[in-house]
């Protein structure tokens, strides 16, 4: 018996992740950027964004579910952060035909990544466990054939990172749904506190290899390691 046809509108799956999203200015740097390369490929101008910590995929959604992501996260404390991308760079395994095209940077930034571990800590201090994830920084662009090996330098682009938001990335619509945001405290001057809110090694989660069932369905992807997600 064929299956029922999926109404129009309606995503086959849903995949919930924490992310950066650029504002607007940011945005449009990121879009003059990839124009000067004159590629062809569509550019995903309406779902730019910087994962962080992706969550789960599921078939449908409820509103239990994302509360409950939600509510460890009510009392989160983390600084906000400056990110510099210089590189725009093929991401993803060789095999696949239209490969991620990101920008990213030349040099490392352990902010996004930190924020990462912060935020799989207090999920799984809170019975929820997702996968553990580490973030290499960057933002999809588009998707197409690779770039030259080590990607072509950009003018620098500087992005002060200072929310975080949930996202439901609505599977073959094309379409990013922001579900709450969260913002990320302004750093404190030396001698302040100012590294209080998550960079301190005390409040490095600890990195164990456990999984913990999230609302009885959790399913993470990753494509080879390279941190890709749509």
């Amino acid at each position: 018996m064929p299956a029922e046809p999926v109404p129009a509108g309606t995503p086959r799956e849903h995949f919930l992740l924490l992310a950066a999203q650029p504002p607007p200015e940011v945005a449009l740097q990121i879009e003059r950027a990839w124009k000067r390369l004159g590629r062809s490929e569509r550019f995903r101008r309406n779902r730019l964004h910087m994962t962080i910590l992706p969550l789960l995929r599921c078939p449908h959604l409820d509103a239990a579910m994302v509360e409950a992501l939600k509510r460890p996260l009510a009392g989160l404390r983390f600084p906000a952060f400056d990110l510099r991308l210089d590189l725009i760079d093929t991401f993803g395994p060789p095999r696949r035909r239209d490969r991620p095209l990101v920008l990213t940077s030349a040099g490392e930034n352990p902010a996004p990544d930190a924020l990462c571990q912060h935020l799989w800590h207090l999920l799984a201090d809170a019975g929820l466990g997702v996968a553990l994830h580490e973030v290499r920084p960057h933002v999809t662009l588009a998707y197409g054939k690779p770039l030259p090996p080590g990607g072509i330098p950009v003018p620098p682009l500087r992005w002060h990172v200072d929310r975080l938001t949930l996202i439901d990335s609505l599977q073959g619509l094309g379409r990013h749904m922001a579900l709450a945001h969260w913002p990320l405290a302004e750093t404190r001057g030396p001698g302040q506190g100012g590294d209080q809110n998550g960079l301190s090694g005390k409040n490095e989660p600890r990195r164990v290899c456990r999984r913990l069932q999230l609302l009885s369905r959790m399913e993470h992807h990753e494509q080879d390691h390279e941190q890709v997600f749509p």
